[in-house]
Formats: C-alpha cells, structure tokens, sequence
C-alpha cells in the first residue's frame, strides 16, 4: 500500500480522481445530447446526411406539361436554405420551399434555426432538373405549385424514409399542411400519364377542370358566330375516355398525402 502524502500516492489519488470526473462529465454531456434529441435537436454530421427526389409536375411555355426531378439534400450546416436549378425558377418557388421546410419541421418535430427559416445546425439544398437535362422554359415552377411535393421530400429526407415513385403531386402548401390550388391540372395529369404513374394528388375541389370548347353559330348563309363555352371535365372520366391507367385523386393536408406516398 501507498501512504499518504508520498508522490506517488499522489498521483494515483489524481488519476482516479480525473478518471470520476471524466465519467460524470461525459455522463451529463451523453444525457444532454439525449435530451436534444428527445426535443427535436438532431446531430447533424458528414455520416447522415439525407437526401431524397421527387417528382414534380410543371407546365412548359407552350402550355403542355411535363415532370420534372426535384432532389432535397440536408447536410451539416448553418440553416441556409439553396437552390440550384435547371430550368431557372424564381423567387415565388423559393418562398414555397421556406413555407414547405417550415411544415416539415413541425411534422417531424425537427428544431429550426434561429430565423425560423432554415434547420437548426443544417443546410437544405433543393436541386431541380428536367428527366433529360435539357434547358426548357417552365411557367409552373415558377411559383408555388411544387410546395406539397417540397414538404413531401423533406419529410422524407429527414425521417430517411422512401417515396413512392408512381404517385405525382401537385399543390401548394400552406404553413398549417393544407394543400392549396395549383394551375395546369389537365396538363400535369397527360405528363404524369406519360411517365407511367398510377396516381395522381391534387388539391381539393381540382379532379374537376373547366376547360373551354368552341362553338360556332350560323344564324343565316354568309355570316358565322364563333364563341368560347366552358365546360367542366371530370379528370377521371376524361383518363377513362382517353384510355389512361392514371387514378387522379384529391388531398385536403400533408398527413393524407403522407398516407399515400410514403412507405
């Protein structure tokens, strides 16, 4: 045995002593990264970073539709929100995609930064292209209409679970996860079609398009009337009549389009 006061009595009595306070140190610090992520904080490092694509329905110039990718990447970062894209979209999209982070969080309980606008100890990077790579001009993107879809991806990043790759959604999303109205239903349906999916979500009250149809009057030889009436198409008649496979079905809020997408 040791005794007391000798030099090396000292130091063992030392080390023991750091070896204790190490472990009660490292103990509180294990229990307070528990409790952060117990409150929605997450650790966010080179080992997990998410990522996730989704499709998303646009229209084009010429008013025809067409599917685009948008891929949502979350790394360790300082809560900025980046976009980079081809074709260029502009600032109402980048709005929807603060509006769809901020639902997201909610969603999934994951803390933001200190704006409100980004993920706490992360940045979020949406990256949209065309399935070809090719520069087209797009109208729809360029606004709000991919929000829902936005929510979806970053649900999904986040929570590392799949989507479903035959289900295309379009609408906008509002900060209480309510899916609002979107442009185009009838050319984002042919797109979606196109690609093959088998269901297509839009917003309430949107399986019901009014189109117009021209209508000419010849009240007497030499003189015509031509006229533009409106008629209401039912999305599913019209894929039955036309011979596609695609199911168009309405979503109210972002936990239903959560049902249907995510596996």
């Amino acid at each position: 045995m040791f005794q007391r006061g000798t030099g090396v009595g000292k130091v063992i009595l030392g080390l023991g002593t750091s070896f204790i306070l190490g472990l009660l140190v490292g103990a509180g610090v294990f229990s307070h990264l528990l409790h952060l992520e117990g409150a929605g904080g997450r650790i966010w490092s080179v080992e997990n970073v998410r990522e996730t694509s989704v499709p998303i329905a646009a229209v084009r110039s010429d008013g025809a539709g067409m599917i685009c990718q948008l891929t949502v990447r979350i790394f360790p970062g300082e809560g900025r929100v980046l976009v980079d894209t081809s074709p260029l979209v502009g600032f109402d999209f980048q709005y929807a995609n603060i509006t769809a982070l901020k639902v997201a969080c909610d969603i999934t309980g994951i803390a933001r930064d200190e704006d409100g606008e980004g993920i706490k100890g992360a940045d979020v990077l949406f990256i949209v292209c065309t399935p070809t790579g090719e520069r087209v001009e797009v109208q729809a993107i360029d606004g709000p209409s991919a929000g829902a879809i936005t929510a979806i991806a970053l649900i999904a990043a986040i929570e590392n679970r799949k989507v479903r790759r035959d289900v295309v959604l379009t609408g906008t999303i509002q900060e209480d996860g309510t899916i609002g109205p979107v442009g185009g239903i009838l050319s984002k349906a042919q797109a979606a079609e196109e690609i093959g999916a088998g269901l297509f979500l839009v917003p309430p009250g949107q399986s019901k398009v009014v189109t117009y149809r021209q209508v000419t009057y010849q009240p007497f030889p030499g003189f015509q009337w031509v006229t533009w009436e409106p008629v209401v198409v039912d999305l599913n008649e019209y894929a039955e009549n036309h011979g596609w496979a695609i199911r168009i079905e309405e979503v109210s809020n972002i936990e239903e389009v959560m049902e249907k997408i995510l596996e």
